[in-house]
């Protein structure tokens, strides 16, 4: 080999070695960022000496970090620390959370797409609905861009909630994240609800959310003795295929009849709600029925004390939530049985979708 190859290749490498440094020590700056983001969503209001010990970073590590969030906009000092201690009082920090915004979308609607800015204190603003096209990329992204005129700033990244299950709309993201140029992230509705109803919601005890939509979808969510929810909860399943009993009714898109999704998935109801001569509380009160039946053996399976149901306000209320109380507590002790009651959250699917956007956006990759 000739010696200017020899120096090139010699170059080459040197240049290789600095890129990869410099990918790396960007990588640490990233990860750190997020870090210590994530902990300051996480607490009320820390000092810097609280993030260094929360995060094991070193102090300047944080002051640096601390000093390009502050630049940035994305937290705020809200003021010196109340602690009673010798000495200049520490300045607390906390997350901004007008800095951030999300656009959160919702596709578990049949022919609709719903969505609005939202911010992870649980702010909406700007909520529209459009007709959902037969593409539902080009429904996104047409919503997409109308939100986008009306945000403050560039969205943190876009979080879109579908049907548990829904097949239809596996591949989504990757071409959304194509067409618009932005993080997409897609989440089960179902999980999207039981984080909004855990984070925003009342029911302060561990619960099995079950969301009727498209499709019927579940997720167990656990809150620890301190009242913090547990990170090893049960993510979003759809509720198993089995005959409900009774008349076995419309067939399901499984193949069987009598199937709990043929009694009480969204879709379903409304057909028979809307069918001419239909009793309401009594097509409410069968529905309830058959999906109180199928709930009764993940109810004791689990030992869950609440069952929290979510779905179309139409639908959610005390006809089909008294039946399905009634069949839940039918297959156990009845003053033992689970607790059944409606989400009192509302957009609850939007509400999760910005939350979780918000923990995918600054978890350290």
């Amino acid at each position: 080999m000739r010696y200017p190859q020899i120096l090139e290749r010699a170059a080459d490498r040197t240049r290789d070695a600095q890129t990869s440094s410099n990918g790396h020590a960007r990588g640490i700056r990233e990860r750190n960022r997020a870090l210590v983001l994530r902990t300051l969503m996480e607490q009320s209001a820390l000092s810097r000496a609280e993030l260094s010990r929360l995060t094991g970073l070193a102090r300047p590590t944080v002051s640096d970090v601390v000093r390009d969030l502050l630049a940035d906009g994305v937290i705020r000092e809200s003021g010196p620390s109340q602690e009673s201690r010798p000495g200049k009082p520490a300045v607390m920090l906390e997350f901004d959370q007008r800095a951030v915004q999300v656009i959160a979308l919702d596709l578990s609607v049949p022919g609709e797409v719903i969505g609005a800015l939202a911010s992870p204190d649980g702010r909406l603003s700007h909520r529209l609905h459009r007709p959902r096209t037969p593409d539902a990329a080009e429904a996104v992204a047409g919503l997409v861009a109308e939100l986008r005129s009306l945000a403050d700033g560039p969205a943190l990244g876009i979080g879109i909630g579908v049907p548990t299950g829904s097949s239809a709309l596996l591949g989504l993201g990757p071409r959304l994240a194509e067409i618009l140029d932005a993080p997409v992230h897609l989440f089960d509705d179902a999980d999207l609800v039981a984080d909004a109803e855990q984070r925003f919601g009342s029911v302060g005890t561990d619960f099995l959310l079950v969301r009727l939509g498209t499709r019927i979808g579940t997720a167990i969510r656990v809150v620890g003795d301190d009242g913090a929810p547990v990170e090893r909860s049960i993510g979003a399943r759809e509720l198993a295929h089995v005959g409900a009993g009774g008349d076995p009714g419309e067939a399901c898109l499984c193949g069987c009849e009598g199937c709990v999704h043929a009694w009480a998935a969204a879709p379903a109801i409304a057909r028979r709600l809307d069918a001419s001569g239909a009793d309401r509380p009594q097509v409410l009160a069968a529905a309830g029925a058959r999906l109180g039946t199928s709930l009764s053996v993940i109810a004791a399976a689990v030992d869950l004390p609440t069952i929290v149901l979510s779905g179309p306000d139409e639908i959610v209320g005390a006809a089909l939530v008294d039946a399905t109380a009634t069949a839940v507590r039918a297959a156990s002790h009845p003053s033992l049985g689970p607790t059944v009651v409606p989400s009192a959250v509302d957009d609850a699917v939007l509400l999760g979708a910005a939350t979780r956007v918000v923990a995918a956006e600054f978890s350290p990759r």
